[in-house]
């Protein structure tokens, strides 16, 4: 533009400017590449808003000026805002320059540009700006506390921060700067997602969630309601947005994205009963032929109301699950995405009301085609020609490559569909089709077929620790582990599998107890002893030795108001028999095969010496009692091993005990959390969890020294407020610093000469349970 043409740029008559807004107007005028932009922003602008929100607006943009944002800043700004339809107040208008500003002034010129762009990038065209002011607002705290994370995140939001909420990209902007407030490099690689807490964290945050951690119930649920077994398979290379068909085998995104938390046991048994459903009453596969993408999709979105509905006949409490996940509410919108939504909605639930012409007719040939023949599947099929021929004619598009069914409980469609019986010609579908057989059969290779009843394979199972290191143990949990620096629990984070230790000969452990004659004299004495008869009162009885005191102020109550009182105003004393339960966690991990000293065993063949003596004594004693080893190969492998359960005898104890070997790390956290849930099941008035270790927690995948050793400790304090005691030996000089700040110095046993510790656990024991 030339001198001549910014010469006639007239501005709108406005309210008298403070002089640096009137200093910042000349020095903009005097500048010709930001004249013409500045004009036309202030002439829209001034259009919207009321004049103190216009002076408001322009003093943001002599402050800008003033902090040297530079021309770039000042372009895209206006350029952002050209897009919105601010009310009279300018209300996030101005939260949007504010934003800009504190970017500008923490971070850099360069940043603010990246921020600016993000935003425009999630701004529709009318808006009011407040999706923008939100995610700038966020960006700006971010510019406070970290600036070189600006641009990093900027550059994420109109992808993979596209579907989170501006509250979830600030919650997992404060995890990544809590992880490495002081260093720059890994903060660096947390917001480039090179690092896999950021992509644990971002998908904790965008509302995903582990099917694995719920996947025992889902069994139990499918097999009680169905009578048959659940065949599910996590998929985690990110290639699925919805769980998928495969024959009889269920793909699953893992994690599953868009699980709301507080409803992930509801959603999760909605996506469990509606591939069983699918598994049920969609006998068949449909041919393809011609059909387009949309009649695909259409087709598989009126199965999917056929089965739901066909299953709610047999089970009505099915139907009320599904329907509160359609929450997409009536609306006038003529996108795909909204009509799909929306007939998927009115198709399953009566109440929803709808005045689209498309959807009423959807509705209609639905209902009368499923009261007419409700198990004929080509209803669906049928349904979906019309339906799809209707949006031809309104020219409506559908990309098949970006659209997702909704709800997010129902599996993506393309496994109801058989990829062979397609037109060649049909180019579109059988590209969609083709990529879903090749996931498919990837999957059913690996699956193979039908697997044996749950019992056979028990049976079959070979030992866990003698098998080849790549064979894992079955999942028995999924447990949360606490992390320090982000003041959070990491949902789902450790998985505990079930290892048996090898059959092995009892030699060396019955020679080792032999020495041991005295000891098991003195704990026999212990034994003959022992008793915890605990007071208790037993009120509200006729006769007594003592006045109930709150059974007499009811009988005063009564009395006054003229009721019959209840005579029963008395109490009794008694003792109660003993009643205790304690589980016994070893630590098995590799360091446990140093030399203890002495005799010349191991660490771990002294402990397993005290647990036989421990057991034989409560045999005698009939505590229930179960004894647990554990070792871990990072947080998807903690190893767990059961060497008596609270239902078995003692028998077996001592050779699992003899054929116990160290090995791997020790993730105490997630083997406190079981072991306490177990434990937490017994009926008994005392449960006692005893930990032996001989260090602090330590394994493969974590380097922070601090992370293991809180994670544990906040494992021990929850399973205290869950009414455990809770103790740990720890074993040899090294172990007594690491596990009092686990455990706390009074809840700790330090026993500096591991050959010792037979005796020592026997005394902890009777001193922790006898009164």
């Amino acid at each position: 533009m030339t001198d001549a043409a910014v010469a006639v740029v007239r501005l709108p008559e406005r309210s008298p400017a403070v002089p640096a807004a009137a200093r910042f107007e000349q020095a903009v005028m005097g500048r010709p590449g930001l004249a013409a932009s500045f004009a036309a922003a202030r002439r829209r602008i001034g259009l919207l808003v009321g004049h103190a929100a216009l002076d408001a607006w322009i003093a943001q943009g002599a402050a800008l000026y003033a902090a040297n944002a530079g021309p770039r800043v000042l372009t895209a700004l206006w350029e952002l805002e050209g897009r919105l339809s601010p009310g009279p107040e300018g209300g996030a208008l101005l939260a949007i320059g504010r934003a800009v500003h504190e970017v500008c002034r923490h971070a850099s010129s360069a940043a603010a540009v990246a921020a600016i762009t993000a935003a425009a990038a999630r701004t529709r065209h009318g808006s009011d700006g407040g999706e923008a002011a939100a995610l700038l607002a966020v960006l700006a705290d971010a510019a406070r506390r970290a600036p070189d994370v600006v641009p990093l995140v900027a550059a994420l939001a109109p992808g993979r921060l596209a579907a989170l909420e501006a509250d979830a990209i600030a919650g997992w902007i404060g995890d990544g700067i809590g992880l490495y407030p002081q260093d720059r490099r890994r903060r660096a690689a947390y917001f480039e997602l090179r690092d896999p807490l950021a992509l644990s964290r971002l998908a904790i945050h965008a509302g995903a969630s582990r099917f694995a951690a719920h996947e025992p119930r889902l069994m139990h649920l499918t097999r009680a309601v169905w009578g048959f077994d659940l065949r599910a398979r996590p998929i985690g290379d990110g290639g699925l947005r919805r769980t998928r068909l495969a024959g009889s085998l269920l793909l699953v995104p893992e994690p599953m994205p868009q699980v709301p938390g507080e409803r992930a046991d509801a959603f999760f048994e909605a996506m469990a009963m509606h591939g069983a459903a699918h598994r049920r009453f969609t006998t068949e596969r449909f041919a393809v032929g011609k059909l387009k993408p949309m009649q695909l999709a259409l087709t598989a979105l009126i199965e999917d109301a056929r089965v739901e509905l066909l299953a709610g006949a047999a089970y009505p409490g099915l139907l009320a699950v599904w329907r509160s996940f359609h929450a997409i509410p009536a609306s006038r919108a003529q996108t795909v995405e909204s009509l799909f939504a929306r007939l998927s909605r009115a198709l399953v639930d009566p109440g929803f009301a709808d005045g689209d012409g498309w959807i009423g007719k959807g509705r209609a040939l639905f209902a009368a085609a499923f009261a007419a023949t409700p198990e004929r599947q080509d209803i669906a099929r049928e349904i979906a020609n019309v339906l799809g021929h209707d949006l031809g004619q309104l020219r409506i598009p559908f990309i098949a490559k970006s659209y997702v069914v909704e709800p997010a409980y129902r599996d993506d469609g393309l496994g109801l569909f058989d990829a062979a019986d397609t037109d060649p010609d049909n180019s579109e579908a059988l590209e969609l089709l083709i990529e879903a057989a090749r996931v498919e059969q990837r999957e059913q290779e690996v699956a193979g077929d039908e697997a044996p009843p749950a019992e056979e394979q028990e049976r079959a199972r070979p030992s866990a620790v003698a098998a080849p290191e790549e064979e894992e143990g079955r999942v028995l949990a999924i447990y949360p582990e606490w992390h320090h620096r982000l003041r959070a629990e990491q949902p789902d984070h450790a998985t505990v599998r079930d290892y048996a230790p090898p059959a092995a000969r009892r030699d060396w452990l019955e020679a080792a107890l032999t020495p041991h004659a005295g000891l098991r004299a003195r704990i026999g004495a212990l034994v003959a002893g022992a008793k915890l008869d605990r007071p208790v009162r037993l009120k509200r009885r006729l006769e007594g030795e003592e006045i109930d005191i709150e059974a007499a102020q009811e009988v005063m109550i009564s009395r006054r108001i003229g009721e019959t009182p209840d005579p029963r105003i008395h109490m009794l004393k008694r003792r109660q028999r003993r009643s205790v339960a304690v589980t016994l966690l070893i630590d098995a991990s590799a360091s446990t095969g140093d030399a203890a000293g002495g005799d010349g065993g191991t660490v771990l063949q002294t402990a397993c010496v005290a647990a036989a003596l421990l057991g034989e004594a409560l045999a005698g004693l009939g505590d229930p009692l179960e004894v647990l080893a554990f070792s871990s190969n990072g947080r998807g492998d903690v190893r767990a091993m059961t060497l008596k359960a609270f239902a078995e005898g003692a028998e077996a104890l001592a050779a699992r005990l003899a054929a116990l070997t160290p090995g791997y790390s020790t993730r105490l956290g997630p083997m406190v959390r079981h072991a306490a849930q177990g434990l937490a099941r017994q009926s008994t008035f005392r449960k006692v969890l005893i930990v032996i270790s001989d260090g602090e927690p330590s394994d493969v995948d974590v380097d922070d020294p601090g992370y293991l050793r809180e994670d544990a400790k906040h494992a021990v304090a929850a399973a205290r407020a869950a009414g455990l005691d809770v103790f740990c030996v720890g074993l040899g000089p090294g172990a007594e610093v690491g596990a009092r700040a686990i455990f706390g110095r009074r809840n700790t046993l330090a026993v500096h000469r591991i050959a010792d510790l037979p005796q020592r656990l026997a005394a902890l024991y009777f001193r922790l349970t006898v009164s």
